[in-house]
């Protein structure tokens, strides 16, 4: 074994046989010499992997086409793993390129977990990456799942599928910086208060990212978590939170859908209602808004908006949202802006002028209603 991998060529050997579960090929593990210190072809343990130096060199995968190639290689493809920023050996995988293409980065990714587990120990870490790399499999894999992939890494995973499971999407309220600067700790914040095994939790982008088993009343279960977590990142980091929340989904093969719809109602959130739990199952005119072309929206924003001023924009937004909120009250709406019902309705009769729309006439309340949602929720 090469000197500075300090990992039991048996531990390796273990993690070979449980990933050839996944791609029932033959695999290898090579130190950065080309040596086979690990293989489930005990035929090629000890011999020298001329393909493997050349990665090891490179830091980029190899695929070999043919078995005269590099001397001691097979077809296969062979990728590099790294620790600490450090080659410490190589992978292999066996067989036509075409067929074991699709096990390449989830393979190299759990050989470096794995082998980061029997190289510091570091447990917290493995299950940040572990909850990392479930994530992006089912969430972020732009093929199709297919249902025998997901019964094979059942086993490394224990991830039962036909059970129901809902994604919550997450963000820190606040101007982006504020996101990007605090992720990481809210993140930690999250699995320290919400990790066990019926949940996953992982951060991508700014937003974290939760998938849990849920009951049948499960709303009430969401919102304990919810509190649970939100309180304690109050109060250690003094942080606010908004969630989107999805359905419930039963395959694991569907699990993606409700990341979608999660992420949907935290957008619709932060740009429009303000609210901290939203839930997609709430949401009934709002889904269409969520799937309109940006052109359109972009089009009949100008239609309908266009002559307004920046100024007049923010104002009339502010008076179509206390329109809705009090039913086309003026006492109220009035009361609420401090101003006097006759500056009201000047306000509304100018905005009538400008437009050729009276929010006082149902039809083009619900066209300018539109058209202020559009504009904040394409900001």
């Amino acid at each position: 074994m090469h000197s500075n991998l300090y990992i039991s060529e048996r531990y390796l050997q273990s993690i070979l046989y449980e990933m050839k579960e996944i791609v029932e090929q033959d695999l290898i593990f090579m130190n950065p010499k080309g040596e086979i210190i690990a293989s489930t072809d005990p035929e090629r343990l000890g011999s020298v992997h001329y393909g493997a130096i050349k990665v090891a060199k490179t830091r980029q995968d190899l695929v070999i086409h043919s078995h005269t190639k590099y001397r001691g290689a097979k077809k296969g493809i062979n990728m590099p793993v790294i620790l600490n920023n450090k080659i410490i050996g190589v992978i292999g995988i066996t067989g036509d390129s075409n067929e074991i293409e699709k096990y390449v980065k989830i393979i190299k990714r759990l050989t470096e977990i794995l082998v980061r587990d029997g190289y510091i120990k570091d447990l917290e870490n493995n299950e940040m990456e572990k909850d990392r790399m479930i994530m992006e499999s089912l969430l972020f894999n732009d093929r199709e799942i297919d249902e025998n992939y997901i019964i094979k890494y059942k086993n490394l995973f224990n991830i039962t599928d036909n059970i129901p499971r809902i994604i919550l999407v997450a963000t820190v309220v606040g101007h982006e910086n504020k996101r990007i600067l605090n992720k990481d700790k809210v993140h930690r914040l999250f699995r320290l208060v919400l990790k066990d095994e019926k949940t996953i939790i992982s951060l991508f982008g700014n937003n974290i990212v939760i998938m849990v088993e849920v009951e049948n009343e499960y709303r009430k279960q969401i919102h304990t978590m919810i509190g649970y977590v939100k309180n304690r990142v109050k109060q250690e980091a003094n942080l606010h939170l908004k969630f989107g929340i999805g359905d419930v989904q039963r395959e694991l093969s569907n699990i993606k859908k409700s990341y979608i719809k999660a992420s949907d109602a935290l957008k619709w959130s932060l740009a429009v209602t303000k609210k901290e739990i939203t839930y997609y199952d709430d949401m009934d005119t709002e889904i269409l808004f969520n799937n309109i072309p940006s052109n359109h929206i972009h089009e009949y924003i100008d239609k309908v908006l266009g002559r307004l001023n920046p100024s007049e924009l923010n104002a009339y937004s502010k008076i179509s949202d206390l329109y809705e909120k009090h039913n086309g009250s003026i006492k109220r709406i009035s009361e609420e802006l401090f101003i006097h019902k006759n500056t009201l309705q000047y306000k509304i009769n100018k905005l009538a002028k400008i437009t050729g729309y009276d929010m006082r006439i149902l039809h083009d309340f619900t066209v300018l209603r539109t058209a202020f949602i559009l504009r904040k929720f394409n900001e």
